[in-house]
């Protein structure tokens, strides 16, 4: 029997009578054959075509492509690379073993008495990460001093306030020195006021006191795409800061008051950080900025110098050498976290993800934490 003979487009294909076909004999020109042929089962015709069978357009199984059964149907890597598979396990393990030793190492159970690092850089916004790590400088019993290296424009009023605070009561406990670095306006500069020992660079750029309120004002671009907006308030300053509309007299009056009362707030914080009567701070709060060296003449800062400068002061201080390693805060996501998602992915590919919380507790190991985004403050010391 040739191929010709017999078609699998057909559920039963043969050149013959039916009659011979009912029989239960197949016969073609060669005359009766000895075995009967089995035919293929018969191939489902497309969804939606003439002909196709119930199964085709009514079972939702039948609409997934093939290549997705596939992947599906798949054997798990564990079982496919059971070696690569704990290899990957073992390799992760022991790189967090290593981590969190360091992380021991770092956090002053080991090596003696530390000088702590504070770096506040950066518009000042989402400043619970800074919190946090000044909480446990505050209860690590080996740290006995801070350098509070500051290199930002300022940000959040109350963002600003908050790390002024919990560094002034950190300065209650132990000597706190701050090195600016390029520059420490506005809200910088009011983080600076905790330290006992002010220190700038002759270039730095630091002042800026004063407060700022940013009212974008959409209407314009809105009315040319052609887009609205519908308000209802219950209160009668509620909505005085509205993008689609000016403000009027009455509400600018309103959030000027509210800004005055940020404003003596700052001033306050200058005159008692630099121990210097309210109305000679008041004078420097016109919202100029001043070098480092004018800051020095003004008496914003204490001595010109860098962070070599504090660092020595604070030895002075508490007693630790100058040049033993300071006590940094870890990083949420190093290097290694992320050379470790990186071999994850590349050995298990998207059997990664069930590991990848395994390479996400070296940030842990490290005292890292999640946290939200950066906010857009309304109100700003910022320059």
């Amino acid at each position: 029997m040739s191929d010709k003979d017999f078609s699998y487009d057909e559920p039963l294909s043969m050149t013959g009578s039916p009659a011979s076909a009912a029989n239960g004999k197949v016969t073609n020109e060669h005359g009766p054959q000895a075995e009967p042929v089995r035919a293929q089962a018969p191939v489902a015709a497309p969804a939606g075509a003439p002909g196709a069978t119930p199964c085709a357009t009514a079972c939702p199984l039948a609409q997934i492509p093939a290549s997705v059964w596939k992947t599906l149907l798949r054997r798990p890597f564990r079982k496919r690379h059971p070696v690569l598979f704990w290899a990957a396990i073992v390799i992760v393990l022991g790189a967090l073993g290593v981590v969190a030793g360091s992380a021991g190492k770092d956090g002053g159970l080991m090596g003696g008495d530390r000088i702590a690092l504070v770096s506040v850089t950066g518009p000042i916004m989402n400043v619970e990460p800074t919190l946090e790590w000044l909480r446990t400088v505050a209860r690590n019993p080996s740290v006995k001093g801070v350098l509070v290296r500051v290199d930002s424009p300022g940000g959040g009023a109350a963002a600003s306030q908050e790390v002024y605070d919990a560094l002034k009561n950190l300065a209650q406990k132990m000597p706190v020195a701050v090195s600016m670095g390029s520059m420490a306006a506005s809200g910088g500069l009011m983080v600076s006021m905790a330290g006992q020992r002010v220190f700038a660079n002759p270039s730095t750029v630091t002042g800026s006191i004063g407060v700022r309120m940013d009212v974008p004002q959409l209407q314009g671009l809105m009315d040319k795409v052609g887009v609205g907006q519908e308000t209802l308030v219950v209160g009668q300053y509620k909505d005085a800061a509205s993008y689609m509309r000016p403000m009027t007299a009455e509400q600018r009056a309103y959030f000027q008051g509210v800004l005055t009362n940020m404003y003596d707030q700052f001033v306050d914080i200058v005159a008692q950080g630099r121990g210097m009567p309210r109305d000679r701070a008041l004078k420097l709060a016109n919202g100029k900025v001043y070098t480092g060296q004018e800051a020095l003449g003004l008496g914003l800062v204490d001595e010109l110098g860098g962070r070599g400068q504090a660092l020595a002061w604070l030895a002075q201080k508490t007693g630790v050498p100058a040049e033993r390693k300071l006590l940094t805060r870890p990083r949420e996501d190093g290097l290694l976290g992320r050379g470790l998602r990186v071999m994850l992915g590349a050995v298990l590919g998207p059997e990664s993800d069930t590991l990848g919380g395994l390479a996400s507790l070296a940030g842990l190991a490290r005292g890292g934490s999640g946290h939200a985004g950066p906010q857009t403050p309304a109100f700003l010391y910022q320059f």
